[in-house]
């Protein structure tokens, strides 16, 4: 009977709680675990509270009619948000001149603002520094948390100097830059002391033209498609006797001028058009890609294409020189793709 007695208390102490039983460790652990839980109870306990204030806001919001509006900023080429981007939100009826309902930066985590505005029609725009201002957006706010997506494409800044092609030096001139559409992105002069100018231009357009005029130097006129290869603008000087003439393209392999080449063939022209009595030798040049006798026969019928060109524009023959020179003088190594470039060349000389 006591053994029975004995170990019915022995199930029952068990049965209370196996605490008894657990090491200094496993007390521990399990206090921790329930301080865990009651912290996630009290987490959940909180996001529930949260959530019931913010549909009751909601509710107040629509009932007042004033619909809460979140704008985002974005980037256009990589698609991530822009933080510290200034936004502007005004009400497209609003009079000339009125401070926009919205007129402030996103912070420097989040790429949104956000604000309550009445049922209407608005526009938003934004603008950041090292990107073009967003597209002007016209939307109907019509629904509570609206979003608005403004997307904001990367600038890409050219740098580049204005220098002497014999002397290196600084040159003073005049220089007009302009996008493929002809529109005018940059004027403005560089002078004689410091040869570095720079340009913002936006690499979604296939190509810009950059020209440069200064006294007692030949026009320059070069077309710019990939910033990174652009090298300058190099003037070359009135006296000088041998220029390049720069933007005349064939096609590959082939004495054909190509259509891009109208604007190089231009500038020829009214060059010999302003001297009258000049008379000129065109030299040209290739790189070192085929056989001596193909690259002289290229050359030739290269310098021939240019001198027809300039005839059929009304320039006398006898007023042009041609001289096919095939691979025999680099100025560069051809040890490159862009070195191979510099020299296919076409050379003016003045006789």
């Amino acid at each position: 009977m006591r053994l029975r007695l004995f170990i019915l208390l022995l199930l029952t102490a068990f049965a209370l709680g196996d605490g008894y039983a657990l090491t200094p460790a496993q007390k521990r652990a399990k206090a921790k675990e329930a301080q865990l839980r009651k912290r996630e109870a009290a987490k959940r306990k909180a996001e529930r509270k949260k959530e019931a204030q913010r549909r009751k806001a909601k509710r107040k919001r629509i009932k007042e009619g004033k619909l809460l509006l979140y704008v985002y900023s974005y980037d256009m080429r990589s698609g991530e948000q822009l933080p510290a981007t200034h936004i502007q939100v005004q009400d497209v009826n609003a009079r000339p001149g009125k401070r926009p309902l919205i007129n402030k930066a996103t912070d420097n985590k989040r790429a949104r603002v956000s604000k309550t505005l009445p049922v209407g029609r608005y526009w938003a725009y934004a603008a950041k520094t090292g990107y073009f201002a967003s597209d002007t957006l016209w939307f109907n706010h019509r629904d509570d948390e609206d979003t608005i997506r403004l997307s904001l494409y990367p600038e890409t800044r050219l740098t580049f100097t204005v220098t002497d092609s014999l002397t290196s030096r600084p040159v003073a001139a005049n220089i007009i830059v302009r996008n493929s559409e002809r529109h005018k992105v940059m004027q403005t002069t560089s002078d004689s002391l410091h040869a570095t100018l720079a340009v913002l231009l936006d690499d979604r357009l296939p190509f810009y033209t950059i020209e440069a005029t200064a006294p007692n130097y030949f026009p320059f006129r070069d077309t710019i498609t990939d910033p990174k290869r652009f090298d300058g603008v190099r003037m070359s000087p009135r006296e000088v006797k041998t220029f390049v003439l720069h933007n005349i393209y064939f096609a590959t392999g082939k004495t054909q001028i190509l259509p891009s080449s109208e604007p190089a063939l231009q500038e020829l022209y009214r060059f010999l058009q302003s001297r009258p009595n000049q008379r000129i030798r065109i030299v040209g040049h290739t790189d070192n890609i085929g056989s001596d006798r193909s690259n002289q026969a290229l050359s030739e019928g290269r310098c021939k294409e240019v001198r027809q060109a300039m005839i059929d524009r009304g320039i006398q023959p006898e007023r042009i020189q041609t001289e096919g020179r095939g691979e025999r003088d680099p100025i560069v190594p051809n040890d490159s793709d862009d070195h191979r470039q510099m020299n296919r060349r076409v050379e003016i000389v003045l006789l």
